[in-house]
C-alpha cells in the first residue's frame, strides 16, 4: 500500500491568532512530567457520502482547505499543540510553530475496500504522519502534534493524529478532536450550525499539580509509570470484538446478585480471566489487571472533562491465576478503581503532598503485590464521543489507536496491553489486544474468548457475533 502513496502537500498549520508573550512558555504540570514519553496515535475513517468519481479531485481539495482553516483557528484555542518541546523535555515552546499537516493520495485505493473483510492491522501505519514507537524520549522533531489527512479514490478520506503524551492524555485528545470538528461543520453545512467551540481550561493542572523540579532535575525512569511493566521481547496483537448479544451474555454471567457490570467491566474482566491462562501456561501464578482511571470526574469537586492535560490515575486488581467466576473479577477491578477516589486526588496536589502524596499513592496501589505478578494493563476509550466527530462530511465509519505489536518491528519494548473501544454502534466493544507472543498463542485459543468475540470483523457493518 506503501508504494501507492502520494505526497500532496506538506505544511505547518500555525494558529489563526498568535499565542501571546506570557503564554509562550508552557511547563508540564506534575502528572504531565510523570506521563509516560510516548506518542498517542488515532485514526479515524471517513467514508463518502455518495459516490461521485467525476467530482474527487475537487471535493478532496474541499475538504483539505477547510480541515486546514479550522485546525489554525482551533490551534488559536490549543496552543500548546503548535510548539516545540523545549530540550529538557520539561516544557512547550509555544513558539507557533505549528502542527505539520500532511496530504497524501492513495489514488488506486476505496475506503471501503481497505475496511471489508479483515482490515490488516497495518492500516493505521500507512494514514499515520510519523511511525509509532513505545520507547520514544520526544516526539518526532519535537512536534507536540502530526496530523496527516489521507484522501481515497472514492472520496472517502482518513485523519490520522499523533500527539505526545506528555502534554495530555486520550480525554485531551477527543477534547481536541471534538472542537476541531464543531469549528470545521459551520463552514461546511451552515453557518446557522456553530456551535460554541471547546475551550480548554490550562488553569487546574497548574494549580493542583504544578511543574516539579525535583522530577526536572532527576529525570528518573524510577518514577516511570511504565518502568515496572515495560517488557522486551516479541509481541502479537490481535483485535477482539464484542457485540451488544456477547456483552449482554457475560453481564448476565458476571451479575449473579451483584449490580450489573458496564460493558468495559465485563470485557476486561473476561479478557483478564483469557489471560489468567496464558499466564499460568507460561509459568506465572498471579496476576494484576490495571485500568487507567479519569481522575477529572474523581476530583472533589469534580474537574471539567476539557482540563487539558494527564489526569489519569491506575486502578489495580490482583487475583492468583485460578479460572473462576467473573463476577469476583469484576468485584477485584471495582474495588481496585474505587481507591482512586478524592483523597488519592488530593494527596498528589501541591497543598498536600505533591510528588510525596504521588508516591504514597504508589505505595499502598502496589501494597503487597509480590515482584513476580503478571501485569495486564487495560485502558479504555469508550463513551470518549470519538464516533461523533463529525466535521461536516459525516461520522467516522471506523475509530482506531494503532499497534501491531513489534513482531516485524525493531523496537524491542512491548506491555501486556488492551485498548478498549466503542464499536461504531456504541453498544459494543472493541478490544485491542497485545500480548507476548507466547503468551497470544495460548490467549488466542482460549475458548472463552472465541466463544463471545469476533476477530477482526469489518467495521462497515456492526457487530454480530454467531
Amino acid at each position: 500500500m506503501e508504494s501507492e502513496k502520494t505526497m500532496r502537500s506538506s505544511e505547518n498549520v500555525r494558529p489563526s491568532s498568535p499565542t501571546p508573550q506570557h503564554l509562550q512558555k508552557y511547563k508540564l504540570s506534575m502528572l504531565d512530567q510523570l506521563a509516560p514519553s510516548m506518542v498517542i496515535p488515532i485514526v479515524l475513517y471517513f467514508l463518502p457520502k455518495q459516490q461521485s468519481p467525476d467530482h474527487v479531485h475537487l471535493l478532496n481539495n474541499i475538504i483539505t482547505e477547510k480541515l486546514k482553516l479550522s485546525l489554525s483557528t482551533t490551534l488559536s484555542r490549543f496552543y500548546p499543540l503548535s510548539g516545540r518541546v523545549s530540550g529538557d523535555g520539561q516544557s512547550i515552546d509555544c513558539n507557533d510553530q505549528g502542527v505539520p499537516f500532511t496530504v497524501v493520495e492513495f489514488a488506486g485505493q476505496n475506503l471501503s475496500d481497505l475496511l471489508r473483510n479483515n482490515p490488516d492491522h497495518n492500516l493505521p501505519r500507512h494514514l499515520l504522519p510519523c511511525p509509532v514507537t513505545w520507547d520514544a524520549s520526544q516526539p518526532p522533531h519535537g512536534c507536540v502534534a502530526l496530523i496527516q489527512l489521507s484522501h481515497f479514490r472514492c472520496g472517502g478520506f482518513a485523519l490520522g493524529a499523533v500527539f505526545w503524551h506528555k502534554v495530555g492524555d486520550a480525554v485531551t485528545v477527543a477534547t481536541f478532536l471534538d472542537s476541531w470538528a464543531a469549528t470545521t461543520r459551520p463552514a461546511v453545512l451552515s453557518p446557522t450550525l456553530a456551535a460554541e467551540p471547546v475551550v480548554p481550561d490550562y488553569t487546574a493542572a497548574a494549580a493542583a499539580f504544578p511543574h516539579n523540579e525535583q522530577l526536572a532535575a532527576t529525570q528518573s525512569s524510577s518514577y516511570s509509570s511504565l518502568s515496572a511493566i515495560m517488557r522486551t521481547g516479541k509481541s502479537v496483537m490481535h483485535r477482539y470484538v464484542f457485540d451488544r448479544n456477547s456483552i449482554s451474555s457475560i453481564r448476565a454471567a458476571a451479575a449473579a446478585g451483584r449490580r450489573p457490570p458496564s460493558r468495559v467491566e465485563v470485557v476486561s474482566a473476561l479478557i483478564w480471566r483469557c489471560f489468567m491462562s496464558a499466564s499460568l501456561a507460561n509459568g506465572r501464578s498471579e496476576s494484576v489487571l490495571t485500568h487507567a482511571v479519569n481522575m477529572r470526574r474523581r476530583a472533589h469537586p469534580p474537574l471539567a472533562a476539557a482540563c487539558f492535560g494527564n489526569f489519569a490515575g491506575v486502578g489495580l486488581a490482583a487475583s492468583e491465576n485460578t479460572i473462576g467466576d467473573l463476577g469476583r473479577l469484576v468485584g477485584k477491578m471495582r474495588e481496585g478503581i474505587s481507591k482512586i477516589d478524592g483523597d488519592f486526588v488530593e494527596r498528589m496536589t501541591v497543598q498536600s503532598g505533591g510528588l510525596a502524596g504521588y508516591e504514597e499513592n504508589v505505595r499502598q496501589t502496589w501494597s503487597g503485590k509480590g515482584e513476580g505478578v503478571d501485569p495486564l494493563c487495560v485502558s479504555s476509550w469508550c463513551n470518549m464521543g470519538l464516533y461523533d466527530v463529525d466535521f461536516g462530511w459525516g461520522k467516522p465509519t471506523w475509530v482506531n489507536r494503532f499497534d501491531t505489536g513489534n513482531h516485524n518491528l525493531d523496537s524491542p519494548f512491548f506491555f501486556n496491553l488492551v485498548w478498549l473501544m466503542d464499536s461504531r454502534d456504541g453498544d459494543g466493544v472493541e478490544a485491542w489486544v497485545t500480548l507476548d507472543e507466547k503468551y497470544m498463542d495460548v490467549f488466542d485459543r482460549v475458548q472463552d474468548l472465541r466463544d463471545h468475540a469476533s476477530v477482526d470483523p469489518t467495521p462497515l457493518t456492526s457487530p454480530t457475533h454467531a
